[in-house]
């Protein structure tokens, strides 16, 4: 038994030997190939560069959404901490001011990962600071490119264009829907070893993302924004909307949605709700407040259109020969539909007596509509319904587009209620593409946000045209409809959208919302200009404010008083008395803004100036262009000499004199030397070059 003891210890003892020797000659052989070969499988994994994300452009090429190029600061704790202790605490010290981190915490972060070759500290940092960091030059720290996702124009169609998100991914909008194409192709890299060191090199490079065109208009935006925001702050809604789109494209222009974010900041709302507010907010809440803000209603929130719907109802009637245009209707103020039931009212209690076909739609009178809606035959109702779009999604490629309720049966009461645009529910964007149908020769297009993809070639590798998808209504009946539109606006429900100056036609509408009788309204107002080959179409919509209010209208008519100048849509100049109401848009460029000023005021037209310096560089409108008297021209500005600018003091409530010894040799006053000072030129705030005049106009108390 001893002897079996012995020889298997010798046998194991003999084994163990052998294999430290077979060690120890294999490190001194081949050790270091072997070290390299297993460093060179533990660093030779892949990493990703991710690709800048592509700019995202109106149509005239004017930036919403871009990116800035920033850096993810790079550690290597293991290079770092083979450095003397003196050493560390250099790297900790200079890396502190650059990643917003006290030298303990970067101490802490090192040694918390020895081993690591690759740890990021911090990423996005901005490209100034980076440059700044290169420049320090210390060891173990490097910079890896990345990108900050920036929307200069913050809240402006903030719904269209969506966000990008936490995860690196576009969200909502444009962000979303075309994200394959902004966010381009990632660069491969990965570190190898040469010469014992580890060395960084690229696989792949980087293809970024491709350059979104969208058809929004930035100034039209900018137009009906501002506009909107008046009247949402004056009578606060719960959800409002408005689009603006040629009606014989489908191009939209603009798009607008209530309640709003800033896509910079898109989990935040306190520069919309106030910060005190938004703090006090439970999670839940928060949560569904960004939610709601996130959703554009335009394409993600269905209501009842009221009377928007009901030309779309007499074109359908009229197509199918279901009556005639020499027709006429009585209305006494209420009709019964089926006997025993209610009546349906009409808007005018006292009734607004016999009317032709036109006076229906000009009074919009709910009787008229319902008449006419018995002539058709419910099959027949709903098949137009569907060829309108209603029921159907239009296309438009935004995500989360919702079809609204259309009944596949009516009733006799259902058939009277969709007669007056109750009843059933649409998109905003469902109801401005019927609407268009109706006016643009009877085509039903599909409306769409965005004109061309560009790729860093400047190739473009996507490109929307019009698209017409059937032909709902003969030429002859839009035509026939598109003028009776303009009695609603010239005398009917719509007079205040009129503009001096402009043929436009449209239709109010008032919804009561469900349960009926909660005096709860959707008012909304379409309008179109000019008359003859419509080339605008505008689609207003406030959510619970007052019924009587006529803030649809009244908004359409602030926007297009803008838009349509702008747009070169023609004025019809036919009536003296209307003519004394436009003014023709002198020349002004290369004037200084003094003669600028001087020759608009005595046009009756008010101005605005864009830039810095004082010499005209362009204009809007152009020469010759006719607009109402006390319209704003905008007057573009630039300086020959940049460098040698300050800016205009407020000299208004001060006499000349004071008013000389304010600005000292900075300019020269130039005006009449009694009373005080009631306007100025350049006005106050604007940047002009020094020793400039300021010329004022003075009043006696």
């Amino acid at each position: 038994m001893k002897r079996r003891i012995f020889f298997i210890g010798f046998l194991f003892l003999s084994g163990m030997v052998y294999m430290g020797f077979r060690v120890i000659t294999i490190n001194l052989q081949n050790g270091e190939d072997y070290q390299k070969q297993v460093l060179s499988r533990m660093l030779s994994q892949e990493r990703q560069i991710n690709p800048q994300r592509g700019t995202i452009v109106d149509r005239n090429s004017k930036v919403i959404a871009a990116s800035s190029l920033s850096y993810h600061v790079i550690l290597s704790p293991k290079d770092i901490l083979e450095f003397e202790i003196k050493k560390r605490d250099e790297i900790y010290k200079n890396l502190s001011k650059y990643v917003n981190k006290p030298q303990d915490s970067i101490k802490q972060f090192v040694e918390a990962s020895p081993s690591s070759q690759y740890s990021v500290i911090m990423r996005n940092l901005e490209a100034k600071k980076a440059e700044l960091l290169k420049g320090e030059n210390l060891k173990g720290v490097w910079l890896e490119e990345s990108f900050i996702r920036n929307y200069p124009k913050k809240n402006m169609a903030a719904q269209l264009i969506g966000f990008y998100n936490k995860d690196g991914k576009g969200q909502y909008g444009i962000e979303q829907q075309y994200n394959d194409y902004i966010v381009g192709r990632p660069g491969r890299v990965f570190p190898q070893i040469q010469d014992e060191k580890i060395v960084t090199s690229e696989i792949k490079p980087v293809e970024n993302g491709a350059t979104v065109v969208l058809t929004i208009d930035e100034v039209i935006q900018q137009y009906v924004e501002d506009t909107m925001n008046k009247y949402i702050k004056e009578y606060k809604p719960i959800n409002a909307s408005a689009i603006i789109m040629n009606p014989s494209t489908g191009e939209i222009y603009s798009m607008f949605s209530y309640p709003s974010f800033d896509p910079n900041n898109y989990n935040n709302l306190e520069s919309e709700v106030g910060k005190v507010i938004w703090d006090a907010l439970e999670e839940e809440e928060k949560t569904k407040q960004l939610n709601n803000a996130w959703r554009n209603y335009n394409i993600q929130s269905s209501y009842e259109p009221g009377s928007t719907f009901k030309p779309l109802l007499v074109a359908a009637s009229l197509d199918e020969s279901a009556m005639s245009t020499k027709d006429m209707y009585f209305c006494d103020g209420s009709i019964v539909v089926v006997q025993g039931e209610a009546p349906i009212r009409c808007w005018k209690r006292t009734g607004h007596g016999e009317q032709t076909l036109e006076e229906v739609l000009a009074n919009s009178c709910n009787e008229g509509m319902i008449e006419i809606g018995k002539k058709m035959s419910s099959e027949i109702f709903l098949k137009y319904m569907s060829q309108y779009g209603f029921g159907n999604f239009s296309h438009i490629e935004l995500p989360g587009e919702e079809k609204g309720i259309l009944h596949q049966k009516l009733g006799q009461i259902e058939k009277a209620t969709y007669s007056i645009g109750q009843g059933f529910t649409c998109t905003p964007v469902q109801l401005i593409t019927a609407f268009s149908s109706v006016i643009n020769g009877g085509y039903l297009l599909q409306p769409y946000v965005v004109s061309t993809i560009i790729n860093k070639n400047n190739d473009i590798i996507y490109q929307s045209k019009p698209l017409i998808k059937r032909h709902v209504i003969s030429q002859e009946t839009s035509h026939i409809v598109t003028h009776y539109l303009r009695k609603v606006v010239d005398t009917g429900t719509g007079v205040n959208a009129g503009i001096t100056g402009y043929n436009i036609g449209g239709k109010t509408g008032t919804a009561e919302k469900l349960p009926r009788g909660n005096e709860k309204y959707v008012l909304s107002f379409v309008g179109y200009a000019p008359i003859t080959n419509p080339q605008i179409i505008g689609l207003i919509v406030f959510d619970e404010i007052p019924e009587h209010s006529g803030a649809p209208a009244n908004a359409f008519k602030e926007m297009m008083f803008s838009i349509l100048p702008y747009l070169d849509i023609p004025l019809n100049l036919a009536k003296d008395a209307e003519n004394e109401q436009m003014s023709e848009v002198p020349n002004i460029k290369n004037m200084a803004i003094y003669e600028a000023s001087i020759l608009l005021n005595a046009r009756s037209l008010r101005y605005e100036v864009i830039g810095v310096g004082k010499k005209v560089i362009s204009q809007h409108p152009n020469e010759g262009t006719h607009i109402p008297k006390q319209s704003k021209v905008k007057i573009y500005v630039e300086s020959d000499t940049p460098g040698n600018l300050t800016v205009t003091p407020n000299l208004q409530g001060l006499t000349i004199k004071e008013a000389k010894l304010l600005v000292g040799e900075t300019f020269t006053v130039v005006g009449n030397s009694t009373g005080k000072i009631v306007s100025q030129v350049p006005s106050a705030g604007h940047k002009v070059e020094k020793n400039s005049q300021i010329i004022v106009q003075t009043a006696e108390n």
